[in-house]
Formats: C-alpha cells, structure tokens, sequence
C-alpha cells in the first residue's frame, strides 16, 4: 500500500486560502479585463459617435453659410447683371473672398443647357452629373466629393432677372471639419485614403488632411499586414507608440471605385491604461496583504487545534495495545472558558477508554469460554477435532526435533447405531461419555485423546520408536471394552474398531494421517470390528478401486451397460407364476460380466446407487408392460430399493409419475427392503411405507434373518412379505438350528397374516420340506436361474402354460 503524503491541517487551510485568493484575482482580473475591453468599446463607439455628429453638424453649418452667400449674391447679382460674361466675371471677382472666407476651392457656373461658363478647375464629371441633376429638378444638391482630396460639393440653381436660369457648383475644403472636430472631441483627426481590397500596411494610406501628420504617419507605419481599413472601421485598433497607448478609429467618407475614404479619429488613451493598471497594482496589493493576514490568523486559529489532534492521535494507538491507564494520563483537553468540537472528542475518547476496557475484560472471559467451546467437546470434556487439528500439526511438527514418530488412532464404536434407534439418543450420549472415560484412561498423559465427531474418536501418540508401541495402547482400549457399559438400569456391549496410521517424517501432512487411520478403521470393521487395523498402501489402493468403481458405475449407466435378470418366484403347492425379482447385472466392455457383490455394496450409500436405482425402476415398468402382452397380467415384480434410494424425497413422486405414464397398478409391484435399512430411521421409514402402501405399493423384508430381526419392527411397519435369506436355505437339512429358525419363522410370519418366501432353494428336498412347512412361495436355481431381460419373452413361452411350470424341475449345477 503507497504511503499517504502527510499535509497538516493549517497548511491544507493554507492552501484552500490560497485557491480562494487564485480564483478570486482571476475573476476579478477577468471582470476587469472585460470592463476594459468594455470601457475602450464605449470609448470608441461614444468617440465615433461625436465625430459623426460632429462632421455632420460642421458640414451641415457651412453648407447652409454657403448656400446663404449664393443666396445674397444671387439677389446682388439679379441687380446688377444681365449677361452670363458678366455673371462669370462676377465670381472670377469674388473668388479669392470665397477661398478666404468660406474655404472655397473651386467654382463651376453651368447655364441650362449645362455648358460649362465659368470654372477655376477641370469640370468633374460628379460636378457635371450633379449639374444636370439641379437643372433638372430646380433645386439645390449637397454632396461630398472625393477624388485627390474630399470636399464638399455645393450645386445651387441661380434664377436670372430676365428669366435665365444658371447653376453654380462650388467645392468646400474639410479643414474647418476637421479643425472642428479636432477642437471638439479632443482627438488627432485625419481624412485618409486606401486602396481597395489591400490591407492597410500594403499600400501606403494618403493623408488628405490632418491634425498631426507626423503621429498618423508613425502609427498607420506601425499596423500589422494583416489589418485591414475594414477591420479597424469595425472593432477599432488599439497601438502602443513609446509609452503612450492609442485607439484608432474610422469614419467612412465616400468610395471611389479605386480608393476608399475614411475620416481617422485617433486618441490617446494613456490615462485609461493607466488607471487601469493602477486599479490592478492595488489589488494585487490588497490581494497580498488580505492573504498574508489570512496566513496568520489561520496558523494562528488552526495550530492549537492541530497540536491537540496530533497528540490525541498519537494517544489513540495505546486504546490499541489495551494500554487504558496510560492513555487517561495524556492531557487531552485545555483549560479554557468555551469548550469546543476537540473537547466533545477528547471526552468522548476518554470513555471509550473505560468501555474499551470493560469490554476487553468481557472479552478475555469470553474468549476463554469459547476457546473451550471450540477446542473442546461439550458432552464428552474430551478435545475435539479443532484441538486435534492444532495439536496433531504441533506434534509433526516435532518429529525432526525428537527424531522420534507419532501415531494416530481413528476409533469407531461397532454397532452404536442400535443404541440410538433402540433406547433413544438420551442413552446414547450417555453411553458416548462412558466411551469417552474409556479411551481417556486407556492413553498415556502424554498422549492426546479426542472426539472426532459421533460415535468416533482420534487418540494421538507421540515419541514412538515404531509403529509397534501403538499396538499396546490399542489393545489396552479393545480390552477396556470388552467390559459391558451400564447406562441406569440397562447393559450395553459396546466394542470398537481402531484403525492405526503411523509416521516418522515431519513432512507428512496431519490430515493425512487421519486419513490413513480412518482407511485402516473400516478394514477393521469389514473384518468384522472389535480389532484394530494397520494402515498399508494396499488399504488405499482397495479406496482407489472404490473411487474408480463409483467413476465406472456413472459411465456405464450413460452407455446403457446395465440390465435386469429376472428371477421367477412359484407358489409352493401350486407351482403357479407369482412373479419376477429384478436383479442388476452390469456387463462392462472390458471386463466382462461385474458381480453384483463386488459393485453393489461400494455404491450402496452413493449418488449413483440412487441414480441406478431409478433406472432399475423405471425399467422394471417397461418389462412388465411386455409380460402384459404374454397375457401375464396378475405377476408381480419386486424391485431391490437401495438405503439412499428409500429416503429420497423424490421417490414417492417418481412412482406416482411410472404409474401414470404406463397406465400399471401399484399392486404389480412389491418394493423389497432390507432390514438395515429399515431401521436406520424407523419413524420416516414407517411415514414412507405408509403414503406408498396408499398408492396401492406393496412391501417385502429381504434378507430376513441376517440383520436386525425383531418382531417390534415386523409389527410397526406395513409389511406383507418377509423373505427368508438363503443362507438359511442352504443348511435347513444339514443344521438343524437353521431348520428350527426356518420352521419357526415361517410359523410366525403365517400367523400376522404375512406371505412367506424361501429364497435359494435348490433341491427337491429343500423344496419338500418347504412345502409341507406351509412355506407360501419359493425361489431359487431349482427351477430357474435368473433370466437375461432380453430373453425372458421367450423363457416364459417355453416353461409356463396359462401361468403354470409346465416342466418337473431339475436341480441346476450352475452357482
């Protein structure tokens, strides 16, 4: 993580004064630059203004004073005159005073014929136009005439006494203009003239007339190329000559079609600038100084403030390392008449000290409460499998630094089950702390004895010369239970299976360890318990071939590599069809025909095991419907339903689902269960058999013998048929025992009204006896092996006749 840039808090206030201050003086540099602007654009429109008002009122006098002299001479004239020689002789006279007096420049006397009787210069052809202008409409014209110079063109028509008419046309200097102007607005004024279309560096301007040539030559040298007269016409043009600042101005004249006449008005604005720059100085200035004295006075406010968050921040890490005592002894508040936001804090950390400190005193007895809670086990006080973890990790740990081994234990109590599904939990937990009390005293004060979870314990024995010294505490545990566990006023037989894995290098992992031990354990078990086992590579390799097999099951039912044989079931006296068990038979593409023996119980508690077995369902439908169709419509088929199978959820609904697709009774059906899994949960085993019996579902106790036989089971749960195991079968007539199980078995089921059926018979007395035991239905190779699905169309059409055996049977030899 980047290290944050340390900034304190009156150098941040510092900063945000500053970018105040920043953003102020742009404003107001920006508010003043366009008030500039503003000021130099009212200056030069308010300038333009008086000078065109000013032109206009000066040319408007001396047109008036002109024509006014026309007039009086014109009357002298009508007095004194008759002819046009004398008429022009007459202004040749005054010419001189006009030129004096009212700046008259030239004089043109044109009778109405427009002949040209007098002039002092060369007849323009505006003068000439104008001329006939006035002939025409008898009335006086006012021009501005420019061609080398600008003037004012004065055309008056003079009415004669004998009735002649004549016009005189006259031009005027601009020089009282411009001398007028020049008095009146205060500004340098000039009539110049460009070229068209050039900018204004690019052809020399001509001065017509001027104020102060020497300025306007030095200013109109100074313009960029790219300026043009239209340009300062428009925006006007501000230029710096020495020290002083000018604005300059034009005023349109007139347009010649090669020359462009403008009135230039330039004035000195110095003093605008100046003040400008004046008004820019002091707030610069006021600017400096309000930031200075803001500078101070925010070091001033913010530095105790800042001192006392510093020192509480400081004082604040040892709440952390639960120094309380030292932390109330920093002084965090400052004597003073009004307190403020820090003292609310200060108070506040002040108590959080004393509930931080209470709180940390909680916590540590809390903290060794659940420390027992989590590293031991509350029914047993022994340790449980989070103390075994640490422990177990600390003891491989050790084993390079005393060069001596550990060894691990995994304990499982045999047949613990029965106690909880028989005598309640209640019992049980109380059996579970009497086993508790066994293995603790069974193990060396060294050694560490834990619950791993249930009905399992881990023991863990350290400084072992060889696997050999954990031999003798395991015997010591089996030996200790060996003696009956008596819970009130019952007695329990309680052994273990111990399973044994062993280390001496201090890479191995705990876990695995446990592992091996518990591999170990259910070989111990398999061999029937109450023995311990030793964990050997050959033990994981059998887990291997569990995993492997499990991996196999789910890609032969996607490749449709099982089947069902059918093996037919015969009433006893009549040897009439009752019906078909399905049995599952898995033909694998490389290793042939797969025992059930050696695939069904490692998949009996797996996913699988439910998948195939809805498989095996479904298909047992299908076959039924085709026995239908041989006209076999009261056989029944039995359906083995798997441990996982029978607690699913889904399989009531799965049922209702087959009976309505194949339009099938639920009677046709018998649903074989064995005894283990009945009473793994007897009362939801009771609730499923029950909603099934319902739909119509019949039920058979497979296997009734080898487990937990017990008429409270027979009578809890909605039985109809009991089947007796095979086992039994086989050594009826050689083991008396088994006969006198058999006969009273068969008695007993007659009499709750239960269907009897022996499995395995294969022999003509076995099937005698049988028969005169009043056994109800029979099973076995005496009359058929179990048939391939694909052959038992043909099976039945060869060996019944209207649902009958029509053959005597024959022992069979095949296993």
């Amino acid at each position: 993580m980047m290290n944050k840039i340390f900034i304190s808090v009156p150098t941040k206030l510092l900063l945000l004064v500053i970018s105040a201050l920043l953003l102020m003086s742009i404003g107001i540099s920006m508010m003043s630059l366009s008030r500039l602007q503003q000021e130099f654009k009212d200056f030069q429109d308010e300038k333009i203004a008086q000078g065109q008002n000013q032109f206009a009122m000066q040319t408007s006098t001396d047109k008036e004073k002109l024509s006014l002299w026309i007039e009086s001479f014109s009357d002298v004239l009508q007095l004194a005159t008759k002819d046009n020689y004398s008429l022009s002789q007459a202004f040749e006279r005054q010419y001189d005073a006009l030129q004096m007096n009212q700046n008259v420049e030239n004089i043109w006397l044109f009778n109405e014929s427009n002949q040209l009787l007098y002039t002092t210069a060369d007849a323009h052809p505006k003068v000439s136009l104008a001329a006939k202008k006035v002939i025409k409409h008898k009335e006086p014209d006012y021009q501005l005439f420019c061609d080398v110079a600008c003037e004012q063109l004065v055309v008056v028509p003079l009415l004669g006494a004998d009735g002649s008419f004549h016009v005189v046309a006259m031009t005027m200097s601009l020089l009282d203009v411009i001398y007028s102007i020049n008095q009146v607005l205060q500004s340098e004024i000039s009539v110049v003239s460009f070229d068209h279309n050039q900018k204004t560096s690019s052809t020399n301007p001509r001065f017509l007339s001027t104020s102060n040539a020497k300025l306007m030559n030095d200013l109109f040298e100074k313009l960029e190329s790219n300026i043009s007269a239209q340009d300062i016409r428009e925006s006007g043009l501000e230029m710096t000559l020495g020290d002083q600042s000018y604005l300059v101005n034009l005023m349109k004249l007139a347009n010649t079609e090669d020359k462009q006449f403008y009135i230039a008005l330039v004035d000195n604005v110095s003093s605008i600038k100046q003040e400008y720059r004046q008004q820019v100085l002091q707030f610069l200035f006021s600017a400096v100084l309000i930031f200075i004295t803001l500078a101070v006075l925010v070091y001033l406010v913010a530095s105790p403030f800042t001192n006392r968050i510093l020192t509480l921040s400081s004082a604040l890490p040892l709440l952390a390392r639960k120094e309380f005592e030292q932390f109330r002894q920093i002084r965090l508040k400052r004597r003073r008449l009004l307190a403020d936001e820090l003292d609310i804090v200060a108070d506040s950390a002040t108590e959080l000290s004393y509930e931080l400190e209470q709180l940390n005193i909680e916590v540590e007895q809390k903290t060794k409460e659940l420390e027992n809670i989590a590293m031991y086990d509350l029914l047993t006080g022994l340790p449980n499998r989070n103390m075994l973890n640490y422990q177990l990790r600390k003891a491989v740990a050790n084993i390079g630094r005393v060069g001596k081994g550990i060894a691990v234990l995994f304990l499982d109590l045999d047949d613990f089950k029965k106690v909880n599904d028989s005598h309640g939990h209640g019992e049980g937990d109380k059996l579970l702390i009497e086993a508790a009390n066994r293995v603790r005293v069974s193990v060396r004060h060294v050694d560490l004895a834990c619950r791993f979870g249930g009905d399992e314990f881990v023991v863990v024995l350290g400084h072992l010369n060889s696997v050999e010294d954990a031999i003798p505490i395991a015997d010591k545990i089996l030996q200790r239970f060996k003696a009956p566990i008596r819970i009130d006023s019952s007695i329990f037989y309680v052994s273990t299976s111990i399973g044994i894995a062993y280390s001496e290098d201090e890479i191995t992992k705990p876990e695995l360890l446990v592992s091996q031990a518990d591999i170990a354990m259910y070989e111990a078990k398999d061999h029937g318990g109450a023995q311990y086992h030793i964990y050997h590579a050959d033990m994981y390799q059998r887990v291997a071939h569990r995993v492997m097999m499990e991996t196999e099951v789910r890609q032969a039912l996607a490749k449709g590599q099982f089947s069902l044989s059918l093996q037919p079931q015969l009433l006893t006296k009549t040897k009439q069809l009752y019906g078909f068990e399905a049995l599952l038979r898995w033909k694998h593409p490389e290793k042939g025909m797969i025992s059930p023996d050696d695939f069904i119980p490692i998949l009996e508690n797996s996913e699988h095991m439910v998948e195939l077995g809805y498989w095996v369902i479904r298909r047992c439908f299908e076959l039924l419907k085709k026995l239908d169709a041989l006209g076999l419509h009261d056989v029944k088929m039995a359906i083995n339903l798997s441990a996982g199978q029978f607690i699913d959820n889904n399989l009531p609904h799965y049922l209702h689902h087959l009976l309505d697709e194949f339009n099938v009774g639920a009677d046709r059906f018998e649903l074989e269960l064995t005894e283990q899994t009945l009473v793994k949960d007897i009362d939801r085993a009771i609730d499923t058999m029950n909603l099934l019996k319902e739909n119509g579902f019949s039920f058979a106790i497979d296997d009734f013998g080898t487990g937990y036989s017990s008429l409270a089971y027979i009578k809890k749960m909605p039985i109809d048929v009991i089947k007796i195991d095979k086992s039994f079968i086989f050594g009826m007539l050689e083991n008396h025992a088994d006969y006198q199980i058999i006969m009273s078995t068969i008695a007993m089921v007659k009499n709750l009204g239960l269907t009897v059926i022996a499995e395995g018979v294969e022999s003509s007395a076995q099937l005698r006896s049988l028969t005169e035991s009043d056994c109800d239905i029979i099973q076995g190779y005496y009359f058929s092996k179990p048939i391939p699905e694909v052959d038992i169309l043909g099976f039945v059409e060869t060996q019944f006749v209207n649902g009958y055996w029509k053959t005597q049977p024959t022992i069979s030899t095949t296993s």
